[in-house]
């Protein structure tokens, strides 16, 4: 699934597979682990793609609509993944966002209209 990601960075092999389990497990799709993209939900296949992002374990995540064409429950739960990478996993989160839903989960907003900051 994200192995190439690792592969990359020359992690390969038991090592590899080990990571990619722990972090599929730590986004709640241990048991999914060898399943094809047809075959996950839109929730799920959005935690793979935060699966994706962290594995190689980046300083900083830009998530640009994190939770469009989900529901509000995997929206939701799509952001509790990313406030908890940005806190325990002391790593900078930078979403991109017109659902002021979201805004709960932010420690900053900035608003901008017109290719100008408001606030």
């Amino acid at each position: 699934m994200f192995l190439l990601a690792l592969d990359v960075r020359g992690e390969r092999g038991p090592r590899a597979s080990a990571k990619t389990e722990e972090i599929l497990t730590w986004v709640g799709l241990g048991s999914k682990m060898n399943s094809f993209p047809r075959q996950l939900s839109g929730g799920e296949q959005q935690r793979v793609a935060i699966a994706r992002a962290i594995v190689a374990a980046p300083s900083a995540i830009l998530a640009d609509e994190p939770t469009a064409s989900l529901d509000s429950a995997n929206g939701q739960a799509t952001m509790v993944i990313l406030s908890t990478i940005a806190k325990e996993r002391s790593r900078a989160v930078l979403v991109v966002t017109h659902d002021v839903r979201l805004f709960e989960f932010a420690d900053r907003v900035v608003h901008i209209e017109d290719g100008a900051l408001t606030r």
